[in-house]
């Protein structure tokens, strides 16, 4: 028998006969007369003392992460342009050819230089619209970065997302010395699905000129998170990527996995997959790039507070020096929380919204036994859909066990 707790995210393998003597005293408190067995399932966090509150300490675990300051998390954009199109974007409405001035750069600079003495880490985002239309903010702003953070003794993170249209070799050796150490691409599938899904501006397919990069700065380049957004039109086609990745000896370098595209004007909810069939899509297709994986990533892993929505320390930073608390509302103006210069109106109630949300006292979610490892997931699905949402391991949590426990079970009899 599998045996998997969320709270304390322990996983186990139990006899029969153990978990029956288990399953006895769960249901009438019959005593287990086996010190060892009692032993590994207190160690588990299967057995608990009669006043241990496993939902207050979630609670308590999530406040002490959402409202600690020990690390600062930003999500930079220098510009809320983009050379892509792509329909589904959340930013498509918001896409205009603006560029961070070398005076909000300053500001910026100086957003992070007041908080060096109170915290320990740095951690960065370079965003967009498309961050390598305007990379010369990014280098600036990061030089100065780890400059900060070399006199201030505060460890330095960075990733960035980008389209990869614009990647070369030279960017990528520049990402070494500035510490981008990952960054986002996304590829939707076979050239045909890309191309549709990911057009230029001109409406022309980006799907050669990405590939062609990457293989180009395979040598030089940083580890990268390889997106494919999938519909019920590119899902079949997402692991034509898988097959690109291995024929070109890409999969050192390039780790893939799939986003879920949702509804909007451009797409309606009938081209989505549902939340049970995007499930079990991604499961199916994690097991396909496997080989790419560790045999834990299957595992879930605990959450404390979701994202830096709900997080104190977390700010996203638009092009115009606009603050926001996620980065799906950047450029949404009605979601500001602040600005860099100090001069806009602050939506509190967007704010206190994602910030004071308690998953733990959320009718939907207190008695769910999945709570700890998606703790109401997307703060800002939430606020917009009026309800919490559900982490996928709901449909699929199960079969994830058995590939865990499974490949484990292997690796132990080789050794």
């Amino acid at each position: 028998m599998i045996a998997y707790n969320s709270f304390s995210n322990a996983l186990a393998l139990m006899d029969k006969d153990k978990y029956e003597a288990f399953d006895v005293f769960c249901n009438s408190q019959t005593f287990i007369d086996d010190k060892e067995l009692t032993k590994q399932l207190k160690r588990g966090g299967f057995l608990v003392e009669d006043d241990y509150d496993e939902l207050r300490l979630i609670r308590l675990q999530m406040l002490k992460s959402r409202f600690n300051t020990d690390t600062l998390t930003l999500v930079i954009a220098p510009t809320a342009d983009c050379n892509f199109r792509c329909p589904y974007c959340y930013e498509k409405d918001v896409i205009r050819p603006d560029y961070m001035s070398g005076e909000t750069e300053d500001k910026v600079i100086e957003f992070a230089r007041k908080r060096m003495k109170g915290i320990s880490k740095l951690s960065v985002a370079w965003y967009g619209g498309e961050p390598l239309m305007h990379f010369p903010a990014v280098e600036r702003i990061a030089r100065e970065f780890i400059s900060l953070c070399k006199e201030n003794h505060v460890d330095y993170y960075s990733i960035m997302i980008t389209n990869g249209y614009a990647l070369t070799k030279e960017l990528c050796e520049v990402f070494r010395d500035i510490k981008i150490s990952r960054i986002q691409i996304t590829i939707d599938g076979t050239e045909h699905d890309h191309n549709q899904r990911r057009p230029l501006v001109d409406g022309s397919g980006s799907y050669g000129k990405i590939i062609e990069n990457l293989i180009e700065c395979k040598d030089v380049l940083p580890l990268v998170d390889l997106r494919i957004n999938i519909d019920r039109g590119n899902a079949e086609s997402s692991k034509d990527v898988i097959r690109i990745l291995r024929e070109n000896d890409l999969t050192s370098k390039v780790r893939p996995y799939l986003g879920m595209i949702t509804a909007n004007e451009s797409y309606n909810k009938s081209t989505c997959l549902t939340d049970c069939d995007f499930s079990q899509f991604s499961h199916d297709f994690a097991m396909e790039a496997s080989q790419e994986r560790s045999d834990m990533s299957f595992l879930p892993r605990k959450k404390t507070n979701f994202c830096m929505a709900d997080s104190v320390g977390g700010y996203v930073i638009g092009s115009d020096g606009r603050l926001y608390s996620c980065l799906k509302d950047i450029g949404k103006h009605n979601k500001c929380k602040g600005n860099l210069a100090g001069d806009v109106e602050i939506n509190h109630k967007t704010y206190l919204d994602y910030i004071l949300h308690d998953p733990t006292q959320d009718k939907k979610c207190k008695d769910c036994n999945l709570l700890p490892v998606c703790m109401g997931e997307c703060p800002s699905n939430r606020v917009d859909n009026g309800e919490s949402g559900c982490s996928l391991y709901k449909h699929t949590l199960n079969r994830s066990l058995e590939i865990v426990t499974t490949r484990l079970k292997s690796k132990n009899k080789n050794t």
